[in-house]
């Protein structure tokens, strides 16, 4: 199993599910794997799982990107692979293009767009050097279809799917590939996205309860199941391997075929 051996992977967001579901699968594959979150608890319990190196990071910061990846590529020579995989959900109450709060939306957008844009812009230089790089930008299957429920996480997606194909566009001369992935609707347990998406449903009395929210938004998904960070992190490994050297710039959907709805 060494489909990225010895590539040096910085994955943001390492403390949720799918952030150590991608880590696990790229040191499966052989990969140097560290990891960043803003929290550490979840950061910690990562890391100890997955016996890799981590850092504590607010990917908001400008500052902070400019560490770690110098202090990376000071370590290891070189940065190879970056996945933008840290991202919240925000609010579940009054997100409709109505009643949606601005701070709320300003604050995806900080967290959700204006991050990536640090990260890809703080990468690419280290990666040119490095003679090439994949980088690789968590979106959402919400980018490609209408989300009134959730109008300003549906947007922050939508521009994280942009972004990354301009990216791509213009690192192609360097060797520098870039994509994202768009996952569809993820289980990721207790508290996490799906979980507050189906809680948020019964709340403002659009399904009697959190469980018939599970099975109304299942029921919806061609393949008939919700997917695992398992299956973001297949997709993930495919696009940092050399296996997709000639792809960049597409959006690679991980729905179960949510997207021809």
């Amino acid at each position: 199993m060494d489909r990225l051996a010895k590539k040096v992977c910085l994955i943001t967001g390492g403390g949720g599910a799918i952030g150590r579901a991608i880590a696990k699968a790229f040191k499966d594959e052989g990969a140097v794997v560290i990891i960043s979150d803003i929290n550490e608890h979840l950061l910690n319990a990562s890391a100890d799982a997955l016996g890799c190196e981590s850092i504590v990071q607010d990917v908001t910061s400008e500052s902070q990107w400019e560490c770690i990846v110098g202090d990376i590529e000071k370590k290891y020579g070189r940065i190879d692979v970056l996945v933008n995989n840290a991202g919240i959900l925000g609010s579940t109450d009054n997100v409709n293009p109505e009643t949606t709060q601005v701070e709320d939306f300003r604050r995806l957008q900080l967290v959700n767009v204006e991050s990536v844009m640090l990260g890809c812009r703080t990468v690419i230089p280290a990666m040119k050097r490095a003679k090439g790089g994949s980088i690789i930008n968590i979106s959402s299957i919400a980018a490609a279809i209408a989300t009134p429920f959730e109008v300003s996480y549906g947007l922050s997606k939508a521009a994280v799917r942009h972004l990354s194909w301009s990216v791509g566009a213009h690192c192609a001369p360097f060797g520098i590939r870039c994509n994202s992935i768009m996952p569809g609707q993820i289980e990721t347990g207790d508290g996490g996205m799906m979980d507050s998406i189906f809680k948020g449903a019964a709340r403002r009395g659009e399904q009697a309860d959190a469980d018939t929210a599970r099975t109304t938004f299942t029921a919806l998904i061609p393949l008939g199941t919700l997917g695992t960070p398992y299956d973001i992190a297949m997709g993930a490994v495919y696009l940092a391997s050399d296996e997709s050297r000639y792809v960049s710039s597409i959006s690679l959907q991980i729905s179960g075929g949510w997207s021809v709805l």
